[in-house]
């Protein structure tokens, strides 16, 4: 049976039963562009903030799931009060062989206030993550290519939050730390160590493991491609 063919237009919004367009844009898109800032630019904070508001904005487009609206929120969070982005990136291009003690050392110790803002990056993430929220029809009649582009991200962001929520499953159900996955990265080395040195709870977690390293690295260089943060 078909739905019943009902519009509701509000000062904000016109909404149907399969399709809703929003009006203004402004609050999730950015005023400007934005230069890159150092650790001690007193605009960081309020940089930060702008970029974070507008990521929480599109959590009600990003599914009907509250399971995954949840993982992204999560998500989010994560991306901006907790993850060390460059010693994942450090751990994805330096094998075993070509890690500085040093260098991990300084990554690992690294505040997430001090570090570089990536705001060019963070831009580019946020018009990934709006693109995954918007719809075209797919027809070779009309702009097929700017269509096919939306489901691309649209499938790569579905990709990620449920890698992620497998993530957050094995911390609570498999006996794996949020810091070994998140904020250590433990999958990202235990994976290339050799098995004579891992001992007999580390040799458990390799499958796991490795499902999240390949996932991770593959992400890491779709970012360098992209110039993304996802």
């Amino acid at each position: 049976m078909r739905k019943p063919s009902i519009t509701i237009t509000t000062a904000k919004a016109i909404i149907t039963p399969d399709y809703t367009l929003i009006k203004s844009h402004s609050k999730y898109q950015l005023p400007s562009r934005f230069q890159k800032l150092d650790a001690d630019s007193p605009e960081r904070s309020t940089v930060v903030k702008l970029f974070y508001r507008r990521f929480m904005r599109l959590k009600p487009f990003i599914s009907n799931v509250k399971m995954v609206k949840d993982t992204y929120r999560d998500y989010v969070r994560y991306k901006f009060m907790k993850e060390n982005y460059e010693l994942k990136r450090y751990l994805v291009f330096n094998p075993d062989g070509l890690r500085s003690k040093i260098n991990l050392e300084l990554l690992s110790n690294t505040k997430c206030c001090e570090r570089i803002l990536p705001v060019t990056e963070m831009q580019r993430t946020l018009e990934f993550v709006l693109k995954s929220c918007s719809y075209l029809p797919e027809t070779k009649v009309q702009k097929w290519d700017i269509a096919r582009d939306n489901t691309y991200c649209r499938q790569i962001l579905k990709n990620l939050l449920t890698m992620q929520y497998e993530k957050y499953r094995s911390i609570l159900h498999r006996g794996i730390g949020h810091d070994e996955l998140d904020v250590k990265f433990s999958h990202l080395k235990t994976t290339s160590s050799p098995l004579t040195k891992l001992n007999k709870t580390e040799k458990k977690k390799i499958p796991l493991f490795k499902v999240f390293s390949d996932f991770d690295t593959t992400l890491i260089y779709l970012n360098e491609t992209l110039g993304t943060r996802l």
